[in-house]
């Protein structure tokens, strides 16, 4: 029984954790291992800037309409070639704002620009004449029968709203116990009740040139149940990708007009 105490325990001792960020393997089905990482700290976060942001620059500097050289120091007399030490770009970048509602989509945007600037590309708070990057995040939640459910506001609350009205059986004792309830603690009550059994964060970063895909990566991740609201948001899911120019804009002819005074 999802007890008051225990929303009312959730509440007080929500905060963000920060601990270790280890491998974790999931039995899809039998015989069948799948391994994914664990984001559990803000450094997590900090890391999945730094692979982007790799990725990223390494599949643009070989497209030769962006210029994206990198840059590799001298080999050593062991005759082993060495990995870019940074690279360097023409075209500054600029990194397309996510869902300004989503605390994790942010700071991802700071973090991605960080790491860019590391790399050593010229990073600018415009698009206009740079290189988009853009991202996307979604969030899911698996119930207590292993349906993964698309994590929202709405979603979490609607879940958590039928197991209060089935324990307490009115929306009156519900609403005693449940104002100013927000989902991220309803999700804590949850997990303690058994609904609510993982969590994962599909994050997507992609560069668009023109109707073309130059770079697309997801990254499959899994988060805690009772953190899903720093990935939520409640804005629509499908989020326009932003092109890249590559060719100077044509700019619109200029027609003098004669202006006749009296």
């Amino acid at each position: 029984m999802l007890k008051p105490a225990v929303i009312l325990l959730a509440i007080a001792s929500f905060t963000l954790s920060a601990c270790g960020k280890p491998w974790v393997k999931r039995d899809q089905e039998p015989q069948t291992t799948h391994s994914q990482y664990k984001v559990l700290t803000w450094n997590d976060w900090n890391l999945l800037g730094q692979r982007s942001s790799t990725r990223i620059v390494s599949d643009l500097s070989a497209m030769p309409d962006f210029g994206v050289s990198p840059v590799i120091e001298a080999a050593s007399s062991g005759g082993k070639e060495k990995a870019p030490s940074s690279y360097s770009s023409p075209k500054p970048f600029y990194v397309q704002p996510g869902p300004f509602d989503m605390p994790f989509s942010r700071a991802f945007k700071r973090i991605l620009e960080n790491e860019l600037l590391a790399k050593g590309v010229p990073v600018v708070s415009s698009p206009k004449d740079a290189i988009i990057v853009n991202y996307q995040v979604q969030s899911f939640f698996y119930d207590d029968k292993g349906y993964r459910l698309p994590a929202s506001p709405e979603s979490v609350f609607g879940l958590a709203t039928a197991i209060g009205i089935r324990e307490y059986g009115t929306w009156g004792s519900l609403s005693t116990i449940g104002a100013g309830l927000v989902a991220t603690e309803l999700v804590r009550g949850l997990i303690d009740y058994g609904a609510v059994t993982d969590a994962e964060l599909v994050l997507t970063t992609s560069v668009a040139h023109g109707a073309e895909l130059v770079h697309q990566k997801s990254e499959v991740l899994y988060i805690r149940p009772e953190e899903l609201s720093l990935y939520m948001t409640s804005l629509p899911a499908d989020r326009p990708t932003r092109a890249t120019l590559t060719k100077p804009e044509e700019k619109l002819p200029v027609q003098t007009i004669a202006i006749v005074t009296q």
